[in-house]
């Protein structure tokens, strides 16, 4: 995985195939689900806890802001799973990333509450949710 995203960074062409996905929802308290694929699109899913219905968005990211998100996968070495596996504590989830390219797939995890004091997911996430805010 490492290979094939450092590729990408040394202006390879992005491949179409590039998907790139945080998930951090959770049956009873809702989540966010965001997902970037090759060709720039970032779809967003927000679930409210306690709502039935998700809300979606779909947005356009620009090929250099791509490539910034990968840059910053290959920083974290975002394929490396670094959180041991343990039994969670009541009310405890995961939040994933899971990345795929050119045939290859990578997931890790952490626990959703040490995400701010780990600073790698969430540094993810918060580039993920930013980047379509931003004016174009």
């Amino acid at each position: 995985m490492e290979d094939e995203l450092k590729a990408i960074i040394a202006l390879n062409p992005v491949p179409a195939d590039l998907m790139i996905t945080y998930d951090d929802r959770h049956g009873l308290w809702g989540g966010t689900l965001l997902v970037l694929q090759g060709d720039g699109n970032l779809k967003r899913q927000t679930q409210v806890a306690g709502s039935a219905q998700a809300v979606g968005l779909t947005q356009q990211v620009s090929e250099q802001e791509l490539r910034e998100l990968v840059r910053l996968l290959v920083e974290l070495e975002a394929w490396a799973q670094r959180v041991p596996n343990r039994l969670p504590v009541p009310d405890e989830s995961r939040a994933y990333l899971t990345i795929q390219v050119n045939g290859q797939m990578s997931r890790m995890w952490e626990w959703f509450n040490d995400m701010a004091k780990n600073d790698r997911l969430m540094r993810i996430k918060v580039w993920m949710e930013e980047v379509g805010r931003s004016p174009k």
